[in-house]
């Protein structure tokens, strides 16, 4: 399928019963066979092929003929999985066996207790694990009784995006590819950058947003930490996506939302937004308590005010990323609710026809700040601040020893809204 010309007529010369399925192709899955049926239980929609990236599945694989890829649909996601086998170190036995094991109903053949995944494996492996970022992120914004559109462009009401995921015509996109040069030739092809690190992007003919990274970026063939990059990610994809990406919202709820995310799933492995060109600052200390009482105590704590100035990742400092997470994580402990709604506020700037507008976007948030907690910007900063001093006293440790760094891709998603 993938080989060299000489290889593939020697195979046609075979008996049929000689022939051996291509590693990538679907039907040579140990788990689900490619079988409908055991895919439909797992909530599965299939191993491709299907539209993906500018084009779809088939194009991707002509593009980068080398390249294994396995592909998975589930309910809002479409993946590109093109990593081999990952042997199971002993300081995740403990989570990987729990993923397992709650995918053993689906699959029979299935042992929870392997220590060797293999690639088929770790492409279902992700397709649960982006499901559950977006089940997360469902829960967090208080979702549940949310409607959004139906893909018909006729709207119940009010505007509820334009398709019914999260208001998005598409499903969400991930694909991890194994170097740097098939990373750049995918973007090149497929979104016209030539860009060494993870990207954000959005498909906007399709009406998708995906994310593109590589293995050779960081410490991403480490698996945790390509867990939490994927996490940190869709954070930022799925708060674009919400109620259709049709302009950007500040910088500073989106970073924070996506550090939350992405150290839930391991703080010992962070990535970091930066723009196009622009080198991220970047910490590899896995317990952020510390850093940000120090930055409190030094009174060096950017006040929200200030970080309602940032235009850009590229502006971005470390003080920056210690204190976006650390508000998110104080508005999502001490006010959930107040949380969703603010989101949910700031994703509804309409114009006078009832359109989604990025006018006005500063005076929109004062406004919705105000409206969802009922704090202006210096009271936000004190109630946040005496809080964190309390909440974050050393003796309750969060976090593990320093771990690698992995730039998180920039922007928000290249290709824009509208």
């Amino acid at each position: 399928m993938r080989g060299r010309l000489a290889v593939a007529v020697a195979l046609l010369a075979l008996p049929a019963f000689a022939q051996k399925k291509a590693p990538d192709d679907p039907a040579g899955c140990p788990w689900c066979h490619n079988d409908p049926v055991l895919l439909e239980k797992a909530g599965l929609k299939s191993h491709g092929p299907f539209a993906f990236g500018k084009y779809d599945t088939a194009k991707a694989e002509a593009l980068l003929p080398e390249v294994e890829f396995r592909w998975i649909e589930t309910e809002h996601f479409r993946i590109g999985f093109t990593l081999g086998q990952h042997k199971v170190k002993l300081e995740e036995k403990k989570k990987i066996l729990a993923e397992l094991t709650r995918l053993k109903p689906f699959f029979p053949d299935l042992k929870p207790e392997t220590q060797i995944l293999d690639p088929w494996m770790r492409v279902h492996l992700y397709a649960q694990r982006c499901e559950d970022v977006y089940k997360k992120f469902r829960e967090i914004l208080r979702l549940d009784n949310a409607t959004f559109a139906d893909g018909s462009g006729v709207w119940r009401g009010s505007y509820q995006g334009e398709g019914p995921f999260l208001g998005m015509k598409e499903k969400y996109e991930f694909l991890v590819l194994p170097s740097e040069a098939a990373h750049v030739e995918f973007l090149v092809a497929n979104c016209g950058l030539k860009i060494r690190k993870s990207q954000r992007w959005h498909y906007i003919e399709r009406g998708a947003i995906g994310i593109i990274c590589h293995a050779q970026q960081g410490r991403l063939r480490t698996d945790a930490a390509l867990h939490g990059h994927v996490a940190f990610n869709l954070a930022h994809n799925l708060l674009d996506g919400l109620k259709h990406y049709s302009y950007d919202t500040p910088i500073w709820f989106h970073e924070g939302l996506a550090h939350v995310m992405e150290r839930d799933v391991d703080p010992n492995y962070n990535s970091f937004d930066s723009g196009e060109g622009a080198t991220a600052e970047e910490t590899s200390k896995a317990n952020w308590k510390p850093e940000v009482l120090k930055l409190i105590a030094e009174d060096k704590a950017p006040r929200l005010a200030e970080l309602m100035g940032l235009k850009s990742y590229a502006e971005l400092k470390l003080a920056d990323h210690f204190t976006t997470w650390s508000m998110v994580d104080y508005l999502l402990q001490q006010k959930p609710e107040q949380f969703a709604k603010f989101i949910w506020i700031m994703k509804s700037n309409q114009d006078e026809k009832g359109l989604p507008t990025g006018s006005n976007l500063l005076e929109w948030h004062r406004t919705a700040f105000k409206e969802a907690f009922g704090w202006n910007y210096p009271e936000f900063d004190e109630a946040w601040r005496a809080w964190a001093k309390e909440a974050y006293k050393p003796g309750i440790p969060k976090g593990g020893e320093p771990g690698p760094v992995i730039p998180g891709g920039g922007f928000p998603p290249v290709g824009g809204g509208g």
